[in-house]
């Protein structure tokens, strides 16, 4: 399962993200990785064809006995199984982290909600050349104040 996702990974959609050049060095190294576990993995991972030794018997005359023993050996060696155990410290730590990321990740989704309604409201009373005079008044009371106090007063040139 964890090929197949290294397999499909979009390297392209992820490389387009990273700005700095010492961050694309990097990321191009870890897909130079992934890249040499696929193939590896398409490589090794099935079992060998088994060898025909009979074949072999009847092409190597003069030393028949010797592939006959060969084949004794073959079939007699047990290769060694290799299986992955993680300390209970681990899988510990590794399910502390997945929480902790899945936290983040709705805190940031949640962040992004927040924005989002944000920038809707300031795209409510964002100030185009279609703003009307009142709207301005209303959005900024202060300047609006002070304009009327200065044409009260027939202030027109600056102080």
């Amino acid at each position: 399962m964890a090929l197949s996702n290294v397999q499909k990974f979009n390297w392209d959609k992820f490389f387009s993200k990273a700005t700095s050049p010492e961050v694309r060095r990097r990321v191009n190294i870890i897909r130079g990785k992934a890249n040499e576990v696929a193939v590896n993995a398409a490589k090794y991972g099935k079992e060998p064809a088994p060898i025909d030794f009979a074949a072999y018997k009847n092409k190597l005359r003069f030393t028949g006995s010797a592939v006959a023993t060969l084949e004794n050996a073959y079939k007699s060696q047990q290769l060694p199984t290799y299986t992955a155990t993680l300390p209970a410290f681990e899988i510990k730590k590794r399910a502390m982290v997945a929480a902790v990321t899945k936290n983040i990740a709705e805190l940031a989704a949640m962040d992004l909600k927040d924005l989002n309604a944000q920038l809707e409201e300031f795209e409510t009373i964002r100030i185009t050349k279609d703003t009307s005079v009142g709207e301005v008044s209303d959005r900024f009371p202060q300047i609006a104040a002070e304009v009327e106090s200065e044409i009260k007063h027939h202030q027109w040139v600056g102080k």
